[in-house]
């Protein structure tokens, strides 16, 4: 029996019995919920908001508050401090840290319990895509994560990125499926840690790539041709480049790893020899699909992404963040996913309630498509209609279950003289005059200048090395357009000429990398990492060296 016809036998009934819960999205979400409550009645936070007394959803929602990261630091701090019985009933065993609204980072308990809870989302999300491409199983998975741990709390307990907290719980025969160990990740050199993702990918048939953020795949395809030459010779030798800056103990256990693999190595030369140079298409002929984000900001690098793996399907990993997983996609097509109704329990506030004092806060099946919301969230791991910050659009029904796409994080709108630029209508902007050219870009960011007359800066690293003076001037304005088409505001200031006219800040060659390498360094997840596409700081645009300014007439 093949791998992938054992795995659909194992997976297929988790998905069928999601499948029958959308048909009656209600009942499941009740279900749900009193579980998670009945579970953690007895603790700080169940006694005081009276867990054991609710029965109904409607109790739920009139007895324990909406909530925000800083409305429950004090239990979060409990926590960490090795107090037990706070938010679950559970041992906490990891921590996941994201950023927050303030300095300091967020801090995500996980139990056994909650992690359980979260491989049944991964199972049934793998079902889907082991039935549409079966022949991923024939490979090896190359998935990219971030370090598992950085740090322990002053009780001892970890913390560090899910992602790589996720990555270590695979089962033994997943795990072995995986091209990397998770060593690779703790490599606090980039350059070194990409070398050696590179080196060790490239010996083997990899089927799939997998990864949230589709910038962490084009910038390891970006560096394939310039490293090509040494990783051949480390491939032949059975070798991992002794120049790299790699922990010795790291080093110790790849190196264990590796054997001379002379036919590995002659097939990349004849790859060189026949056509130039290394590249996706030619090292992974075998390549079924990629993983990553596709909605929100990730739109606009997916056209450089698909240049890459020519005719590659690329199938969205969800929205999901530290907090919990919510959705669930089914398909290859759009980045829209079955909300995980058997998983977490959700509420969602209107788009245009987040600055209210009276909030509505709506069950799923009181939404309507099109509609965008923020998503609350009851979780498995102690979260109790807790505000994620995650804008969602409604994309339509799976029988009567929502299925959401991320739309972005937070409102995150900057108003100059009254337009009120939502990120959203940025991104949406920009992946329409990408698609509609044949220019591509490697970053892009809308900043707001109030020094003298107020406008906006379109800050842009291209991926061409070159790009004419009248095309970067076509691009100015053919953003221009779309932006006015996406906010009758911002076209009303502009037409009033209350906001003045925008500029064209072409930045250097190599600086979003270095931007990027910075904020990592500094503790950013590398496999999460977002650059905003807007921004209402003025400073921001001080992070890069500016080449060339384009003006509209």
């Amino acid at each position: 029996m093949s791998i992938a016809r054992m795995a659909m036998m194992v997976l297929a009934p988790k998905a069928k019995a999601f499948e029958n819960a959308t048909l009656d999205p209600m009942a499941a979400q009740k279900a749900i919920l009193l579980e998670y409550l009945s579970r953690n009645k007895d603790t700080e936070y169940g006694r005081k908001y009276h867990f054991s007394e609710i029965r109904t959803i409607e109790q739920y929602r009139s007895t324990v508050p909406l909530v925000e990261y800083e409305n429950i630091r004090p239990y979060i701090n409990k926590m960490t401090a090795g107090e037990t019985n706070i938010l679950v009933k559970d041992k906490v065993l990891f921590f996941g840290a994201t950023s927050g609204t303030t300095a300091e980072p967020k801090y995500i308990p996980s139990t056994g319990y909650s992690e359980v809870k979260k491989a049944l989302l991964t199972d049934i999300w793998s079902y889907y895509i082991v039935r549409d491409h079966p022949g991923i199983l024939k490979g090896k998975i190359l998935a990219i994560v971030s370090p598992q741990v950085e740090g322990h709390t002053e009780c001892g307990i970890p913390y560090g990125a899910e992602s790589g907290y996720g990555y270590n719980e695979l089962p033994f025969f997943v795990k072995n499926l995986y091209v990397l160990p998770h060593d690779v990740f703790e490599i606090k050199d980039y350059a070194a840690r990409y070398y050696t993702i590179l080196r060790i990918a490239i010996e083997h048939n990899i089927t799939t790539v997998a990864t949230l953020n589709p910038n962490t795949i084009v910038l390891l395809c970006q560096k394939i041709k310039g490293l090509q030459d040494l990783i051949i010779q480390d491939i032949e030798k059975g070798t991992l480049n002794k120049k790299l800056t790699i922990e010795s103990p790291i080093r110790k256990k790849l190196e264990s790893r590796l054997k001379a693999n002379k036919k590995r190595a002659d097939e990349l030369k004849r790859i060189v020899r026949d056509h130039g140079e290394l590249s996706p298409g030619k090292l992974w002929p075998e390549m079924e699909i990629v993983e990553c984000w596709k909605g929100g900001a990730m739109k606009m690098y997916l056209k450089e992404l698909e240049s890459y793996f020519k005719g590659v399907p690329i199938r969205d990993m969800g929205c999901l963040s530290t907090e919990a997983r919510n959705s669930i996609p089914m398909s290859d097509s759009g980045a829209g996913g079955a909300l995980a109704i058997t998983t977490n329990f959700y509420e969602f506030i209107p788009k245009e309630d987040a600055e209210k004092s009276d909030k509505r806060a709506l069950t799923c099946d009181q939404l309507e498509v099109g509609g965008e919301y923020f998503i609350v969230v009851t979780t498995a791991g102690g979260l109790y209609r807790y505000n994620i910050d995650d804008l969602i659009k409604v994309n339509g029904f799976l029988h009567k279950t929502p299925i959401i796409e991320f739309v972005q994080k937070g409102t995150n709108a900057v108003s100059l003289a009254g337009e009120k630029l939502y990120e959203s209508q940025v991104n949406e902007a920009i992946v329409r005059v990408i698609g509609a050219g044949s220019l591509t870009v490697e970053f892009f960011c809308v900043a707001a200048e109030i020094k003298g007359f107020p406008r906006y800066s379109f800050l842009i690293e291209f991926s061409q090395a070159a790009v004419s003076r009248q095309d970067k001037l076509k691009f100015l304005k053919s953003f221009e357009t779309e932006l006015r088409k996406q906010n009758r505001e911002y076209d009303f200031t502009r037409e009033s000429q209350i906001l003045g006219n925008p500029v064209l800040k072409v930045i250097k060659s190599g600086e979003f990398e270095r931007y990027r390498a910075k904020r990592v360094a500094a503790g950013a997840h590398d496999g999460q990492f977002k650059a905003p596409e807007l921004v209402g700081d003025g400073s921001f645009q001080d992070n890069f060296a500016v080449e060339e300014e384009i003006k509209l007439e």
